[in-house]
Order: structure tokens, then C-alpha cells, then sequence
């Protein structure tokens, strides 16, 4: 091995170490899923489980967190956000919650693998109380199973409005090129 290659190879684990080092000098927070606690399992949760299992999601966010740091919120009380199976994780529907439906202090991340497995509930038991869990999940599951239908067909039908008014407009610029091109005397 080269003196040079030697040299790169000591460099990065010398620059890996002080990082690390930093990392827990700083008492750097882990990230938000490290610190989550799957809840699924317990019976009391069984019924709402057993209503949401119909829906075509495999990921439904709701509410409001710390992030990993500790300053900035995300998620909200006002909305859900439901990602399809079989869609990637970046793509998600949103659907509005009713004031009526929102219960302050709760934040949840339902996950599965597909439409057959059951769900995971994963929480941060620390800031999340399991009887404002459990309220949020029971007020939560019915409007889910009505609106969020109504969201994704929403959703659907302005992709589709988009992609006609894309080859619309497509359809125009070809259109216009070809008359330009063909307005000049040969």
C-alpha cells in the first residue's frame, strides 16, 4: 500500500474519531425514530387497530413533535398524513382533521408492510400520554376511514387535471414550433 493511500486511510479515521468525540461531548440528542416506542401491541388498542386495517396506507403521521434537537415542531394537530402502500415514503395524502378531532399533546406514527400486516404504533412515550393516545386514535380512525378515501381520489384527479393541462400545453409549444417552422417560404 502507497504511503499516500496510508496517509488518506489515517486522516478519515482520525477525522471519524473527533467527530464521534464531538458528537457525545455535545450530548447530541439521537434521532426522533431511536427514541419512539412501539405501543401496537397493547389490547386497549386492538379495536382501533382492527378499524384502520382496511384502509390501503401502510404509514399514517399525526401531531406535533420536538425534533431531534429539541427547537423546531413538526407534524400537526390539524392534519394526518397517510402514505399509500406500495408508494414511496415521500409521497402522502394529507387529510384535514377537525377540530373537533384533534387532541392537543399527542403525536403517533402508524406503520406496516402492507395492507395484511398489522400495524406498529410508535410513540415518544415521554411526551405522548397513553389516554391522549388512545382518545386521538378512537376519534381519529373513523374520519380516516371516511375522508381519506375522498383525499386520495382528490389527490388522483388533480394529478390527472395536471398531466392533461402538461400535455396540453406540450401539445401547444409542438404545435407552435412546427407553424414557425413552416410559415417561411422554401
Amino acid at each position: 500500500m502507497s504511503v499516500a493511500k496510508k496517509n488518506i486511510i489515517g486522516f478519515s479515521v482520525v477525522t471519524l474519531g473527533i467527530a464521534l468525540t464531538g458528537a457525545v461531548t455535545l450530548g447530541i440528542q439521537p434521532m426522533g425514530w431511536m427514541r419512539t416506542t412501539n405501543v401496537g401491541q397493547l389490547p386497549e388498542l386492538a379495536a382501533v387497530q382492527a378499524q384502520l386495517s382496511s384502509l390501503d396506507a401502510c404509514d399514517i403521521e399525526y401531531g406535533s413533535r420536538k425534533s431531534a434537537n429539541g427547537t423546531r415542531w413538526t407534524g400537526s394537530q390539524s392534519t394526518a398524513r397517510v402514505t399509500p402502500c406500495g408508494t414511496s415514503s415521500s409521497f402522502w395524502i394529507s387529510v384535514p382533521v377537525p377540530p373537533e378531532r384533534q387532541v392537543d399533546n399527542v403525536a403517533f406514527d402508524m406503520k406496516r408492510g402492507s395492507v395484511k400486516a398489522p400495524w406498529k404504533i410508535l410513540v415518544e412515550k415521554k411526551q405522548t400520554a397513553f389516554p391522549a393516545l388512545k382518545q386521538s386514535l378512537e376519534l381519529l380512525a373513523p374520519h380516516l376511514l371516511t375522508q381519506y378515501p375522498i383525499e386520495r381520489q382528490r389527490d388522483a384527479d388533480r394529478k390527472a387535471q395536471w398531466a392533461r393541462e402538461r400535455q396540453a400545453r406540450k401539445d401547444a409549444e409542438r404545435a407552435l414550433k412546427e407553424d414557425a417552422q413552416n410559415s417561411y417560404p422554401e
